[in-house]
């Protein structure tokens, strides 16, 4: 059977989409970007999108494994962190997306976190963040490039990690955040670093939770994780 790969999004409103149907302003819409869906298909998955919902355990009982995908950041009174240099802060999708990752944690499906995803990750873990990166030091994490595919700092692995299986020691990668693991979770141990010591990979020792902090899905090179994500799935 293909697994059924389940892909977190976002909720607008329609005047956020557009002021072309002013009669469609107060609807709220449901928004994926669609490169996420692509990397699962090509890595033999079937993606599902998921809305926001009230009982996210109904998608985990259906689902063989989880994305969390990117987006604005974490609520920072989730991690008793200053709300200052936080954006886009969005206390339903993360009611909905920590009660989807505690979901998934019970059933034991695998969790693949990118970006926003990895801090999700830790934090629902009692992690904590980096409040604000500035794009001016180290790697210049939050220096957004204009093409999202552009490979701006490089990343190495720790030995026997299921990205050093992955990735070998080090690969090159894009860069679109302007927070960072900063305590890790409980039972995590962080795999990736970037050059200026900035997390960019976590894991948790059971094997079944991998989270990165750049974007593969925007990349053109093929990207293991998905694979990864997608073959632990089929292994259910």
């Amino acid at each position: 059977m293909t697994p059924l790969i389940g892909i977190t999004g976002r909720t607008a409103l329609g005047s956020d989409i557009t002021s072309k149907a002013p009669h469609l302003a107060d609807s709220p819409v449901d928004w994926f970007f669609g490169e996420y869906a692509s990397r699962v298909r090509n890595a033999g998955g079937l993606p599902v999108e998921l809305p926001v919902i009230d009982n996210p355990w109904e998608y985990v009982q259906r689902l063989d494994a989880i994305i969390l995908t990117g987006g604005g950041d974490v609520d920072p009174k989730r991690w008793n962190g200053p709300s200052e240099t936080s954006f886009l802060v969005s206390e339903e999708r993360d009611a909905f997306e920590f009660d989807l990752l505690e979901a998934a944690i019970e059933a034991d499906i695998p969790v693949l976190g990118i970006c926003r995803g990895l801090q999700v990750i830790n934090v629902h873990l009692d992690g904590s963040l980096i409040p604000h990166l500035d794009p001016v030091d180290g790697d210049g994490h939050s220096n957004a490039t204009e093409d999202r595919q552009e490979l701006v700092h490089s990343v190495s692995f720790e030995p026997e990690s299921i990205l050093f299986e992955l990735y070998g020691p080090t690969t090159m990668v894009n860069s679109f955040h302007h927070q960072a693991v900063d305590r890790i979770g409980l039972g995590l141990r962080a795999t990736g670093h970037s050059s200026d010591g900035t997390v960019e990979g976590i894991e948790h020792a059971g094997g079944r939770i991998l989270g990165v902090q750049w974007h593969p899905e925007m990349l053109k090179e093929i990207q293991p994780v998905f694979d990864w994500v997608t073959q632990i799935a089929r292994s259910r």
